[in-house]
């Protein structure tokens, strides 16, 4: 398959992503063009990704013209920590890199969050190279890093992220777990919401190609999608710069009431479900724009999630959640697709769509 490019441009920085089956046999012709002249790489990466893809990642950095040092995380590290990225800030210096060398992150969203964030921090900004092995960081990795926690847990510690290249390679796709793919179908979801008819018509063409891991279909929506987070990071409209974070609240929510558990894409995606329905109210979304979400969640393999939980729990929660990062009461919640904008929630409708929607899942597991 041929690698597609996507250039995103964001505040005056070029991300470039490469996009296709079989990108890593590529990396070689592909690696040196983030720096003017190849010299030293650290490699950083957790050991089971390390394991499966360390050695053809550096081989290919030796072919591009660098010295290659390794950085192995332990199998039980956890990297989306302030304390990993303090680690790898060290290994950075004891490998002396400077700002004319390269930073290479292979693995999770969380393990390629915390290299971007050394890389934008190590001499004020070094290139950096991802290798995302999980759809959702295939998805999210060129415009948003995942927090980081602290040693207290508030995990509120985030940069945009501005890589200097981004690897997709779909040939990992069917490898990647269940789970990890259909966060990355929710999260594709997500940014179709936020921009609009045209990328939206293209996921529900491709839905349920995309379901069975067809690498064509991912070439063809993964352009559309990352332009798609880019148009939303880069909206005029203060408010609009949010609409990547719907569903999150109620995701994060769900996550402090129902424990680890429940797998990243049921957060999510219950998280958008809930408050598609809350928008019908509170914003005057179109009711069948959320059946509309319902039909796509199915034909991307992402299906409901039943559990039992209080309303009033619920709601508390989401309060709860939202007051960590804003003083304000304040919701992404989508008015139509492609417009999704902060919006007031009065108590007395979130209650009472809290009280159906709880209501609804526990019947999932009845």
């Amino acid at each position: 398959m041929t690698i597609k490019r996507q250039l995103l441009n964001i505040n005056q920085k070029s991300i470039d992503v490469r996009m296709g089956a079989g990108a890593l046999d590529e990396l070689p012709r592909m690696v040196a063009s983030a720096v003017g002249m190849p010299k030293r790489a650290l490699v950083v990466a957790a050991t089971a990704e390390h394991e499966a893809y360390g050695e053809v990642v550096s081989r290919s950095l030796i072919d591009a013209g660098f010295a290659v040092e390794e950085y192995v995380l332990a199998a039980d590290a956890q990297p989306a920590t302030f304390a990993c990225l303090q680690q790898v800030l060290e290994r950075c210096a004891a490998a002396e890199l400077t700002a004319d060398d390269e930073l290479v992150g292979i693995g999770d969203a969380a393990m390629c969050s915390v290299v971007a964030a050394a890389a934008q921090l190590w001499c004020g900004g070094t290139a950096c190279v991802l290798i995302p092995t999980t759809l959702d960081g295939m998805v999210t990795l060129a415009t948003e890093m995942q927090p980081l926690a602290l040693a207290d847990g508030s995990d509120l510690v985030t940069l945009a992220p501005r890589p200097s290249m981004v690897v997709c390679d779909f040939d990992l796709v069917r490898a990647m777990d269940e789970d990890t793919r259909r966060l990355g179908r929710t999260l594709m979801l997500g940014a179709a919401f936020a921009e609009g008819k045209r990328v939206w018509s293209s996921l529900e063409e491709l839905a349920s190609r995309l379901a069975s891991d067809d690498a064509v279909a991912l070439a063809e929506i993964m352009a559309p999608v990352q332009q798609a987070r880019r148009n939303v990071i880069k909206a005029a409209n203060p408010s609009a710069r949010h609409a990547l974070a719907y569903g999150c609240a109620t995701a994060q929510a769900l996550a402090t009431c129902l424990g680890d558990a429940v797998p990243a894409w049921a957060l999510r995606a219950e998280g958008m479900r809930f408050e598609a329905r809350l928008a019908v109210e509170a914003a005057d979304l179109d009711p069948e724009v959320v059946f509309d979400q319902d039909d796509l969640f199915e034909d991307l393999g992402v299906s409901e999630y039943g559990f039992a939980l209080d309303a009033q729990t619920l709601v508390a929660a989401i309060k709860c959640e939202h007051a960590r990062r804003s003083n304000r009461f304040l919701l992404p919640l989508p008015k139509n697709v492609g417009q999704i904008r902060l919006t007031a929630v009065p108590d007395d409708v979130l209650l009472r769509h809290a009280q159906a929607y709880v209501a609804s899942r526990a019947e999932l597991v009845a």
